[in-house]
């Protein structure tokens, strides 16, 4: 009996970057086909019209899945071009720029709107049922009121839906804030993910605050409009009003964006001043209180200082009053302290939120002074070099000699100095500031970054085993102040310090147990230098897309990425890794993530014609950073496939089966494999695998 569906192949092709062209798109096309299936297409030609032999020469059906395609003109000509040619070929494109290409595609084309692909109430509870969180009706008729039907966001629901309900809220308050909070994590991951937007949060958040959205309305923004917006419909959050040439978020997009503007774009905030239960006036109690909080800080007892922060704002109210400079003061004050433990007790969202506050609350004053200092040197440790120079560009000179808490602002300011030459490249420039600053002469609260700032330069001046003695013998001077973020970021550089002197089994334990974002780039690497590009790939992948990854982490992830992708052969998967981290380079100024890779990686990575920043190329090609890694054995696509099915545990006959070759052709294949991997038998082949970084 006839299978009146043969076998298919089915090739995916991710979402291309915004600035991607048509041939580079269909090299990534074709890499993907050939992967898939045998095929004689020349591997030199690489585009639309290999693609073309391929697909003509493939003995199996072959269906093209292209998430995200930007649809212009010539790629709908194109895929149409490619139906035309092979009836049993099938294409589907999801994309969100397909306004006036349809005259190109095939008669039994079928296109599906946004409105087609939103969940009904059935099926988002048939999806929540299957997927083992079935809910009542009324649950779900609002959860689909709420999203819009979303699939993005109804994808997301199952793992955050429980049954426990925060105390003292409605059922349907509790349901409400976990599908806000699923929204505005899928609505900041998409942001992050686009190089055009991830650094222009705030005309994003600006553009919600009108019905529509038009170039014109965006022009003083300070950006390309008509990329600007483009994007925003490329990603899906915005769609075309019908009968109108402007663009409108949904409704439930745009709720969220409003939602973090309020956060992340605080006008001059309401005065409030903290209430203690039976007494009616300010002073004494929270000042005590928060005298408390910065002893505990300064002990390293971070999470009790937290607490106590915790409590004193859920008793704030709103003062009614006319505010007093004495009330401003104090406002600001309250608002620094609980930044400063935020940003320690590993809170950083809540930390920029209090000290972007306590800098509105007190400014012209020097509790305002402050609090622009410590949050200038924030913006500088996550990369934000823009950011973190507006927030040191004024004058607190005149008075800064008059006040005993002045130590720490220009302790702070001094050390967001260093950071940002160091991410310039300009070793000294930060050896000039750094000369001045010692961790155990630092306020307590700035030593792990002092500490910090130290290891990043003795890295970027090969100083690597300098750098470690430093931290070392500071950790043993002051035990105590090695928890919480400083533990975080103290571990963090010395296991960097350990991979640049080759030790990757101390670097290893230093960094084992944390899953904090700021330690992902340096996962990443380790498994890159140690051989597992694959490893380092999926991490990449895993952290690269969190909404609260930072530009520092995510441009180092973006390069490690495009390593990754390069040693395991795949240069065209590398590119756009490689342009998302100059995309993010122009807009921080950062450079110095580019030279966080092996001498071999960073040329590489020179090769791939892609242009690095003219600064960063020559330094990045000589610094050796990382010196020592893994043997590289380059294997063919072949005997890569083959390595895999053993690694796999399948046998030679399994592995002919599976590859659609002959017994013999594996065989042919094993010996050459055993050749370079200098072995005798699959068993020693996958051992010696494990200890060699495969090319």
């Amino acid at each position: 009996m006839t299978d009146p569906e043969p076998r298919r192949v089915i090739a995916y092709v991710g979402p291309s970057t915004a600035n991607s062209a048509a041939d580079r798109y269909w090299t990534r096309i074709f890499d993907s086909v050939r992967r898939c299936i045998d095929t004689e297409a020349s591997r030199t030609s690489r585009g639309f019209d290999a693609l073309r032999t391929a697909l003509s020469t493939a003995d199996t059906a072959v269906t093209l899945v292209l998430d995200g395609t930007r649809l212009d003109e010539d790629v709908a000509e194109g895929i149409g071009t490619l139906l035309a040619d092979e009836p049993t070929l099938r294409i589907v494109v999801a994309t969100r720029t397909a306004s006036s290409v349809g005259a190109d595609m095939p008669s039994d084309t079928r296109i599906l709107t946004s409105d087609d692909l939103a969940f009904t109430v059935d099926e988002t509870a048939a999806y929540l049922r299957d997927a083992g969180v079935p809910q009542e009706r009324w649950v779900v008729e609002r959860i689909v009121h709420r999203t819009g039907g979303l699939p993005a966001v109804i994808g997301r629901l199952p793992a955050a839906l429980s049954p426990a309900r925060i105390p003292g809220v409605t059922e349907t308050e509790h349901l409400d804030r976990i599908v806000d909070a699923v929204t505005d994590s899928v609505t900041a991951r998409t942001i992050k993910n686009e190089p055009l937007l991830a650094h222009l949060l705030r005309p994003v958040l600006m553009s919600a605050m009108t019905d529509t959205l038009t170039c014109s309305s965006v022009a003083g923004s300070g950006v390309d409009a008509p990329t600007f917006v483009a994007t925003l419909e490329s990603l899906g959050l915005v769609e075309s009003v019908p009968g109108n040439p402007a663009r409108a978020y949904p409704d439930a997009v745009r709720r969220s964006l409003l939602r973090r503007a309020v956060a992340d774009l605080p006008a001059e905030p309401a005065r409030t001043y903290l209430v203690m239960p039976g007494t009616d006036e300010r002073g004494s109690d929270n000042a005590a209180q928060l005298g408390q909080v910065v002893t505990l800080r300064r002990d390293g007892r971070f999470a009790e200082a937290a607490s106590i922060c915790d409590e004193l704002a859920s008793r704030a109210v709103s003062s009614s009053t006319e505010s007093t400079d004495t009330t401003v003061t104090s406002d600001a004050a309250f608002y620094f302290q609980a930044g400063l433990t935020y940003f320690f007790a590993v809170r950083p969202h809540e930390a920029m939120g209090m000290l972007r506050r306590a800098r509105s609350a007190g400014a012209g004053t020097p509790v305002g002074d402050d609090a622009a200092a410590v949050l200038g040197l924030m913006h500088a440790l996550r990369g934000e070099g823009p950011e973190a120079r507006a927030a040191l560009s004024v004058d607190r000179s005149p008075r800064r000699h008059h006040r005993a808490g002045a130590r720490l602002a220009h302790t702070a300011e001094q050390v967001a100095a260093v950071l940002l030459a160091i991410d310039r490249l300009e070793s000294d420039v930060a050896l000039d500031i750094l000369v001045d600053i010692e961790a155990s002469t630092a306020p307590n609260e700035l030593w792990a970054l002092v500490l910090y700032a130290q290891g990043s330069l003795a890295l970027l001046t090969r100083t690597p085993m300098d750098g470690l003695r430093r931290i070392k013998a500071e950790i043993r001077r002051h035990p105590e102040l090695h928890a919480g973020y400083n533990a975080v970021l103290v571990n963090a550089i010395r296991a960097d310090l350990e991979l640049a002197l080759g030790d990757f089994d101390r670097a290893q334990n230093l960094i084992a147990d944390s899953t904090h974002l700021f330690t992902a780039p340096v996962h990443a690497r380790l498994r890159l230098l140690t051989g597992d590009p694959a490893g380092s790939e999926a991490l990449v992948h895993h952290y690269g897309t969190d909404p609260n990854c930072t530009p520092r982490q995510a441009m180092e992830l973006a390069v490690l990425g495009a390593a990754a992708a390069c040693a395991l052969g795949r240069d065209t998967e590398a590119r756009p890794h490689l342009d998302r981290a100059i995309a993010l380079s122009q807009q921080t100024g950062l450079l110095r993530p580019f030279t966080m890779v092996s001498p071999l990686m960073a040329r590489h990575l020179g090769s791939l014609g892609v242009a690095l920043p003219t600064a960063a190329e020559p330094t990045a090609l000589d610094t050796a950073t990382y010196p020592k890694s893994k043997p590289v054995v380059r294997l063919t696509p072949r005997e890569r496939a083959v390595l895999d099915g053993l690694i796999a545990g399948r046998s030679a006959r399994t592995i002919a089966k599976v590859e659609f070759v002959s017994v013999n052709t594996v065989k042919t294949q094993l010996r050459s494999l055993y050749r370079k991997l200098g072995v005798n038998s699959g068993k020693d082949a996958v051992i010696a695998a494990r200890h060699l970084v495969l090319d």
